[in-house]
């Protein structure tokens, strides 16, 4: 009999052990969840979402029905596309400000230049003065964050600007950069004014990444949770419905993908990752399409020695029963 743990329990784990410490504290985490029963498999990622936005991180779902997860920079867009870019500038413009001693506008009012908001806060100040004051801030504290990507670190840098002088410009600014990060609009002539030179590709986009990880810490969040549902990678045969197929070249690259990420925790800030396979992801034949297919893969995420009754809760790898069969 395989050994499971009941969903609940295991996150009753993972919150005290990962998100309530490890994470919080800049930690990463990739565990990989298989739910025995899938129709449990909703109810496991609202439940993961729920909790981790009572928490405070931010959150993300990626599937592999509608998202290429074998190519790294559609994985990227997809998670970019959930991230409150405009959020996280007002929020670490609001940092900046605190630490120079303004008071701060009302949060609810969110809208329109946040140099003219911060002045009607702090009334004896003129708003082109705090437009003037602000700009050396986000130069210093954003654009001179060497451990971001250099276009990330531009286009944050100019979403910041942007939120500081609002007007119409500002407002084409942010459309137009988190257009580019988000692969809405992938030309590279779009983003050129803005001293961005590059496209997103499979090249640069692990490294945009982990520049978006230090990113949400940076504006005030203790992490970002990644929910990845990777059970259309093991579809043997073409169902042809309206989601993706990946075949076998396209199964090892989303091995190789996971892999990576395995690979790179210690250059990932603040970061749980749950990838959700199906059932036949454990399947142990190499001519098969589980982890056993991929050794790279297999040999970081297989629990070669376990208890055949009782689970580790806090492994790589863990199967998901209600109820569980474990003591």
């Amino acid at each position: 009999m395989t050994a499971t743990i009941d969903p609940k329990r295991w996150l009753t784990f993972l919150w005290g052990e990962y998100l309530d410490t490890f994470i919080r504290d800049g930690g990463t985490s990739i565990k990989f969840v298989v739910p025995l029963d899938e129709t449990t498999r909703p109810e496991i990622e609202n439940e993961i979402a729920s909790r981790a936005e009572g928490a405070g991180y931010l959150g993300a779902r990626v599937s592999s029905g509608d998202t290429r997860v074998h190519m790294i920079d559609q994985l990227f867009f997809r998670v970019a596309d959930q991230i409150p870019w405009r959020q996280l500038s007002k929020n670490v413009l609001t940092r900046f400000a605190e630490s120079a001693g303004y008071a701060l506008p009302p949060q609810q009012e969110g809208s329109g230049a946040f140099a003219v908001r911060l002045a009607a806060a702090n009334p004896n100040l003129d708003p082109e003065y705090l437009r003037i004051q602000g700009q050396p801030w986000i130069q210093n504290q954003v654009f001179g964050q060497r451990s971001l990507a250099k276009d990330f670190r531009v286009a944050v840098t100019q979403l910041c600007l942007a939120e500081l002088l609002g007007g119409p410009d500002g407002e084409t600014k942010i459309e137009v950069i988190t257009d580019w990060l988000t692969g809405r609009n992938k030309a590279v002539a779009a983003v050129k004014p803005y001293q961005i030179f590059t496209k997103v590709t499979r090249n640069n986009a692990r490294h945009l990444l982990e520049s978006l990880l230090r990113w949400v810490r940076f504006a005030g969040y203790p992490g970002l949770v990644i929910m990845m549902d990777i059970s259309r990678v093991t579809i043997p045969r073409n169902p042809h419905d309206e989601l993706l197929f990946y075949r076998k070249p396209a199964m090892f690259d989303s091995y190789e993908v996971l892999r990576q990420f395995i690979d790179a925790t210690d250059r990932m800030k603040g970061c749980l990752m749950v990838v959700m396979p199906a059932l036949d992801f454990l399947d142990q034949e190499p001519s098969g399409r589980g982890m056993g297919a991929y050794s790279a893969l297999n040999s970081r995420v297989y629990d070669e020695v376990r208890d055949s009754q009782l689970v580790n809760p806090m492994a790589a790898l863990v199967r998901l029963a209600p109820g569980g069969n474990v003591a």
